[in-house]
């Protein structure tokens, strides 16, 4: 390689009652201030937050509403459920100029009623009277706006009394997660949320799926389950997504984002939040994981969460062992404004400020520049090693790359986000530890003879010679392996590949020579040693 190329916070999980606003005013044969004529028994429902269907957070819990399109079912005296086959919302949501929702309505539904006491059960829109699908993929398109969960899952029951006429308080029997983001990164605030997915390690959990349901609202019988739920939040805009506010107590009304799961208690649960960057583009994920967590029937839990990235510093690219960065006194951000000349963005190239020798082969000796120090040339071997003066340091030298490349098997993450320069990106590479690997030694290569610091006969490797595949995705034993961030290089001033290569030094200069080192390129597919 040639030496001028460079290469969460707080969780609240606690279940929360709905947020109440009960009032006194029960529904009458009025509907917006007229009298419409319907047939079939009236069943009203009584203005509580639990009867509605549709809902917003308020803050402490959920609001519930109904929406166009909701139908109860009721059970006649025959033990035969009918659906509500006409009802009085779109009228009462026309009366409120700019409402969608409504806090009570009326149903109509045929079928004989002679009891003081008949069960109804609210399954969804477009649901059946025993079943409800939760689903695995859900959407919602504007925050605080969870109008989605009557067709992704919501159900209840409840019973309806009086005579003639009948009024009722819907329990809800779903469970709720209510997912508020925040960060306090500048980073993340310029990004935009557009996924949340909550999911289990064990796949034979039932967080959606069909189920039948009973008259208590018990679930039973589940076909098509998922251990995973998605919620998209993007409003069909691959551009969209909700803010994510940089404050510790985020305002609810701009990203609060609800998911309907299946009751029950799980023995981990696991949070991933998609997040874009609306600059590059690049997409990745932040996950956190809980244990032994109970969402209750009827109950919504908030998840506020900092979303945190690891924050890598634009100023650690280097030409080889040179004495300052590769932009030093041009940092991305450097204190003086009109010194920010630093190319940040894949593709954008600067070579009026890049270090004097990016276009030579002879180093201009500058603090930018690279050291042009004399490879190895003893035939013998016996001359130590040449070693580094500067930057090049600390980093493995030839043999040990040879180790971490052959044995350290090596896996690409394209998922994990990360920041620089005050963007997003993701692509890095795992590998082993020097102390998980077996046999790993600095003084010679992993042919247990060859000490390459010490030789005139350069080596180079790649792993698409040997035929070999790269795993994709992190190791399961996560704390055996470092991680290494694909930052790309600049190249003639350009930066080149960021996000996508993973480019480290050597400490090891190819003998013979005094303008080529050893270094390593890590792709998604391969990873190889060069000498050039």
């Amino acid at each position: 390689m040639t030496k001028k190329s460079i290469y969460f916070g707080t969780f609240l999980l606690t279940a929360l009652a709905f947020g109440s606003c009960a009032s006194d005013d029960t529904a009458t044969d009025k509907t917006a201030g007229k009298d419409t004529p319907k047939t079939g028994t009236v069943f009203s429902s009584e203005d509580e937050p639990s009867t509605r269907t549709s809902a917003t957070y308020t803050g402490s819990g959920l609001d519930f509403y109904w929406t166009a399109n909701d139908k109860i079912w009721v059970k006649d005296d025959n033990n035969t459920y009918h659906q509500s086959s006409e009802d009085d919302i779109a009228s009462r949501i026309a009366a409120v100029p700019g409402s969608t929702t409504t806090a009570k309505a009326k149903f109509w539904v045929n079928g004989a009623y002679t009891g003081s006491t008949h069960k109804v059960r609210y399954t969804g829109k477009n649901g059946a009277s025993d079943k409800v699908t939760i689903k695995a993929s859900q959407t919602q398109s504007i925050p605080n706006d969870a109008a989605h969960i009557a067709e992704d899952g919501d159900f209840g029951v409840a019973d309806a009394t009086g005579s003639g006429k009948y009024t009722f308080t819907l329990n809800h029997k779903a469970a709720y997660v209510t997912f508020m983001p925040y960060t306090a990164q500048d980073v993340i605030a310029g990004a935009k949320l557009q996924k949340i997915r909550i999911y289990t390690d064990n796949t034979s959990d039932q967080l959606a799926g069909t189920f039948d349901v009973d008259d208590a609202g018990t679930l039973s019988n589940a076909t098509s389950t998922s251990n995973s739920v998605e919620l998209d939040v993007r409003g069909g805009d691959w551009e969209g997504g909700f803010v994510i506010p940089k404050s510790y107590f985020p305002n609810y009304t701009t990203n609060a984002a609800t998911i309907v799961v299946k009751p029950g208690t799980y023995s981990n649960i696991n949070v991933e939040y998609t997040l874009r960057d609306p600059v590059n583009y690049v997409m990745g994920t932040i996950t956190k994981s809980y244990t032994n967590v109970t969402f209750e029937a009827g109950k919504n839990t908030p998840i506020r969460m900092n979303l945190k990235v690891k924050e890598y510093p634009g100023n650690d690219y280097y030409m080889w062992d040179a004495y300052d960065n590769y932009w030093a006194g041009f940092e991305w951000n450097n204190p003086i404004q009109s010194k920010r000349t630093q190319p940040v963005l894949a593709g954008r190239q600067n070579t009026t400020d890049a270090p004097p020798s990016w276009n030579t082969w002879i180093s201009s000796h500058t603090p930018r520049d690279f050291n042009d120090v004399m490879g190895y040339t003893d035939v013998t071997g016996s001359s130590p090693a040449v070693t580094p003066q500067a930057t090049a340091i600390g980093s493995p030298n030839v043999n040990e790359w040879l180790w971490y490349l052959k044995k350290g098997d090596p896996h690409y993450d394209r998922t994990t986000l990360w920041a620089s320069m005050g963007h997003l990106y993701s692509g890095g590479m795992w590998i082993l530890k020097k102390s998980k690997i077996p046999n790993f030694s600095s003084n010679h290569a992993p042919d247990e003879t060859t000490d390459y610091t010490r030789t005139t006969t350069t080596v180079s490797y790649n792993s698409q010679d040997e035929g070999k595949t790269i795993p994709q995705g992190k190791p399961s034993n996560l704390s055996n392996y470092f991680y290494l961030p694909c930052f790309g290089q600049y190249w003639a001033g350009k930066l080149d590949n960021i996000g996508t290569m993973c480019g480290y030094w050597s400490s090891t200069v190819v003998p013979d020579d005094t303008y080529r080192t050893y270094g390593v390129m890590l792709y998604n597919n391969s990873v190889a040693l060069k000498n050039y």
